[in-house]
């Protein structure tokens, strides 16, 4: 978002020097970075800050320069720490900038929800303060564009997935052509197999009959034999028979 778009607020603190410690090369560090700060030239700035670091660790009003410095170069995660770092002093007017700039560096990071609490907690501190409102309903704005955005993007990807999920499926038979199933295949050879039992000849076991059919086909036998023998043997006495004519 172009910062003509939303009011930024970033003023250095100017030092001075703690009563009763005695001035030194931090005191210059912290001057020679300022300068370069309002010339634009945040990278030495942030390397004279650092320098004077090294004698004055952790205090909150160096940290708030160079969250500054940070915060024009782009450094917005690092410059986040910077200023959270920069709320540890007993100074309520750089507490309030402070918490106006991590809302401006928040928003710079897209991340509008933060930005939104931090531009609250000026309010809070400060019910009016024109740029914490200005920028708190931009910031709102904002979000509700963003979820408006995400919700569509959710919405085309939905139906993306839904077509590439219909073109599958319509293209599945012609992938499959005429491979049978697995379970096709088990039926099919189910089929041959009984098939295969029906031609068969059956089991000789299944051939045999029983004791009862057996004795009647031979008894049926015995007295055909029979029978035939009686024929023959009638048939023998008149052949054989040669008396004279009388």
């Amino acid at each position: 978002m172009r910062r003509s778009t939303m009011r930024i607020i970033l003023v250095l603190v100017i030092f001075v020097l703690p009563f009763g410690l005695v001035a030194g090369d931090h005191v210059e560090l912290v001057k020679q970075g300022n300068d370069s700060f309002w010339a634009q030239d945040y990278k030495s700035a942030l390397k004279y800050y650092h320098d004077a670091e090294i004698e004055l660790p952790e205090s909150p009003e160096l940290e708030y320069n160079m969250a500054g410095a940070l915060y024009n170069q782009g450094g917005y995660e690092e410059a986040v720490e910077r200023f959270e770092k920069a709320l540890k002093t007993q100074d309520s007017a750089q507490n309030l900038r402070s918490h106006f700039n991590l809302g401006n560096t928040y928003f710079q990071m897209e991340d509008f929800q933060k930005a939104i609490e931090q531009y609250q907690r000026v309010l809070e501190l400060n019910p009016d303060d024109m740029d914490a409102k200005f920028n708190l309903e931009y910031a709102r704005k904002r979000l509700k564009e963003q979820m408006q955005d995400q919700s569509d993007d959710q919405k085309k990807q939905d139906k993306k997935d839904q077509k590439d999920q219909q073109e599958e499926q319509e293209q599945q038979p012609d992938q499959q052509g005429d491979q049978q199933k697995p379970d096709d295949l088990g039926d099919q050879q189910d089929q041959e197999q009984k098939k295969d039992q029906q031609t068969q000849p059956k089991p000789k076991d299944e051939q045999q009959m029983s004791k009862e059919d057996a004795e009647r086909i031979l008894n049926g036998l015995l007295d055909n034999e029979q029978e035939m023998q009686e024929k023959v043997k009638k048939k023998r006495i008149r052949g054989d028979y040669r008396g004279k004519d009388w």
